[in-house]
């Protein structure tokens, strides 16, 4: 299982992995340190840090910290106290301008003009889809236009949540779903999951987009496309279960 934060702890820095690319071996190879035994004994430490439970929302302080190494340098071992807080600070300030808390979860927020779009920086729950491909009857939508988050968004920000507008045209051109608008909180449809794919955070998990694949007046109503674990675009049957990540929108 990928960790949420890798890098790697010097002596006098540490270094963290960029986005998506959490490789403990990718960024010594970046870094061109020979990534060796004799490395892990004098020169660096593989470290990792995870929130408890997955949620980001979560203090800092209580996230899990991991060495993935079994020998470590002898500075390490003489100060880990220090080097591990080194490590939570380089975290910090990673997420300081990426994740902002709300309504007790993660997000990240992506201004665009006058409106801020919040994409939550993880997973709400896992479902199917739906019986059909069609967002706008799906499992999906109803959980979330109902659920206590979309309820609790409403109680904090009231008239400045934006309703949503989401374009159901299928990946092949039909427009069959056509246009849903008027929720407060949803999943983004393909269009907006490329807008903003390089300014939200890669994911370790599947999660469905509002696409369907194609419609009943095409290719039929059974699938959907989903974003795959590393932030490509997949195809998979709405039966199965997906991650649904939400969004919701402010004006600024």
């Amino acid at each position: 299982m990928r960790r949420f934060k890798s890098g790697i702890i010097f002596k006098g820095r540490v270094v963290l992995a960029p986005e998506g690319h959490e490789s403990h071996s990718d960024l010594l190879e970046k870094l061109g340190v020979e990534n060796n035994e004799m490395g892990a004994m004098t020169r660096f430490v593989r470290a990792e840090l995870s929130p408890k439970d997955g949620n980001k929302a979560t203090p800092i302080e209580e996230w899990i910290f991991n060495v993935d190494q079994d020998m470590t340098p002898e500075w390490f071992d003489e100060d880990r106290g220090r080097y591990e807080q080194e490590f939570r600070d380089a975290v910090r300030e990673y997420m300081k301008d990426k994740v902002e808390v709300v309504a007790g979860y993660a997000w990240n927020p992506v201004k665009d003009g006058e409106l801020t779009y919040y994409f939550m920086d993880g997973i709400y729950k896992k479902a199917e889809f739906g019986k059909t491909n069609n967002y706008a009857t799906s499992t999906i939508r109803k959980d979330l236009t109902e659920s206590d988050l979309v309820k609790r968004l409403q109680e904090q920000f009231g008239d400045k949540l934006v309703p949503i507008e989401l374009d159901l045209t299928s990946l092949d051109g039909l427009d069959d779903y056509g246009v849903i608008k008027g929720d407060l909180l949803a999943i983004p449809n393909i269009d907006l999951y490329r807008r903003f794919r390089k300014r939200i955070s890669v994911l370790d998990m599947y999660y469905a987009l509002a696409t369907p694949n194609s419609t009943p007046s095409g290719c039929g109503a059974d699938y959907v496309r989903f974003v795959v674990d590393g932030g490509s675009v997949g195809c998979g049957w709405c039966g199965l279960g997906f991650g649904v990540r939400p969004f919701f929108v402010l004006r600024s």
